[in-house]
């Protein structure tokens, strides 16, 4: 007699690094948790693939997300990751501005960032340092709200009194002035932030660096001064604020850690399983079919896929009240920025660069255009135009890790913006 196929507690759609991390945690707890994921391999945004294996046998880059920023220390212990192999290495400079022959670092030590601040901007050191220090305070105060449940706005009776206990204690230390200072930085916009406070036109750049990727409107735009804090949150296994790092292997190392981590813990994954619908019973998701037709049960769905993906496609339309299929729809998804993966004969020799700088310091700059020039680049893409002076963030991992390319050759990556869609 055949048997029933199997039940599972909890059915994943999609195995990128938050779903393997859903996977994992869940795994934790004791539910029986089965990963469907429609490519041959997991990791979505954070892979780690061969370019070309008959042109450029060996050459490997991380294909869509490239440097890792705000992984969290308590995932990266809870699920040991080193023990299965991740390494990261910081990068110092956080970033690098290459401008009109001349090359401006964000260092991580104080002592040698005054020391490029006296060389760049001398009438903003002080101010430099202050704002650093108010912005990571307030990012302290944010950050966290991305490992707890969002306030519940509808909350009655007991619950609500709960809600209200778990706001205040949150926000018991913060002052009027730091809501005000947040309610600026949530609407306001980072060019008229910048301008307020500094003078030196090389720092308000090498600020824009590393406060704007991949955001839709130019650096006047309303809401765009959130940047600043979103990049001063904590990541790495140091717990450190503003850190960003190398993956040894590339960021598909991540993912390929956080598998092991789900082997170990018993999760069930398969891959080249696409699924076709997530299918629902008076009101509550069951389970799945997959685009084989294959039906697999479950008390719980949870979905990695894009809400548009998974709300528009995977669910029946007769499923969800129309107004709230209509806002999903409305959902604005196209990116203003493109990647483009280079493999290189030779690195790349950046104008200004000092002399001094070892090879892993060399490992990643951006070519930054000034704020009024960023603003006017956002607005001609709108119009569906390719600016002609480009915003681009280029790191050369191999740089730093060998086993991404062979001797003689070198592998660079390049998020480019504003583009149009």
């Amino acid at each position: 007699m055949q048997q029933p196929p199997a039940r599972y507690d909890v059915i994943i759609v999609g195995a990128g690094h938050n779903g393997l991390t859903a996977a994992a945690y869940l795994a934790k707890a004791g539910r029986k948790v089965l990963m469907l994921e429609r490519r041959s391999v997991v990791g979505g945004c954070a892979v780690t693939e061969e370019v070309d294996a008959e042109l450029a046998p060996g050459c490997r880059v991380s294909t869509a997300s490239y440097i890792a920023t705000m992984l969290r220390p308590a995932i990266i212990r809870d699920l040991k990751l080193a023990s299965y192999g991740l390494k990261m290495v910081a990068c110092d400079p956080i970033v690098q501005a290459a401008l009109e022959n001349d090359v401006v670092g964000w260092w991580s030590d104080e002592a040698r960032m005054r020391a490029e601040l006296a060389r760049v901007a001398p009438d903003d050191v002080e101010t430099f340092f202050a704002t650093e220090h108010e912005l990571k305070r307030l990012a302290a105060y944010l950050q966290p709200f991305f490992l707890e449940a969002p306030p519940d706005i509808h909350a009655t009776g007991l619950s609500r009194l709960s809600e209200l206990w778990r706001n205040y204690r949150r926000f018991r230390g913060v002052t009027g002035d730091d809501i005000s200072g947040l309610t600026r930085f949530l609407t306001g916009s980072l060019g008229e932030f910048l301008d307020r406070r500094f003078e030196s036109d090389k720092l308000k750049r090498l600020i824009l660096s590393n406060s704007l990727y991949g955001k839709h409107g130019g650096p006047y735009h309303p809401g765009t001064a959130m940047g600043l804090l979103f990049h001063l949150l904590s990541g790495g296994d140091a717990d450190q604020q503003a850190w960003q790092g190398h993956v040894i292997g590339g960021m598909g190392a991540i993912t390929q850690a956080m598998r092991a981590a789900c082997d170990e813990l018993g999760v069930e994954i398969r891959t080249d399983a696409p699924v076709d619908v997530i299918n629902v019973t008076n009101g509550r998701a069951q389970g799945v079919t997959l685009e084989s037709g294959e039906v697999i049960d479950a008390g719980l769905v949870v979905s990695n896929a894009d809400p548009k993906r998974t709300f528009l496609t995977l669910l029946d339309k007769s499923e969800l009240p129309a107004d709230f299929r209509a806002d999903v729809a409305n959902i604005r998804m196209d990116g203003p920025a493109g990647k483009v993966n280079f493999v290189l004969s030779e690195e790349p020799q950046v104008n200004g660069m000092p002399a001094g700088r070892t090879r892993a310091q060399r490992s990643l700059f951006t070519l930054i255009p000034t704020l009024a020039e960023a603003e006017a680049n956002y607005n001609a893409s709108q119009q569906g135009h390719v600016p002609d002076r480009l915003w681009v963030d280029c790191v050369l991992a191999s740089n730093v890790d060998d086993t991404l390319a062979p001797n003689g050759r070198h592998m660079l990556t390049c998020f480019v913006q504003y583009l149009p869609y």
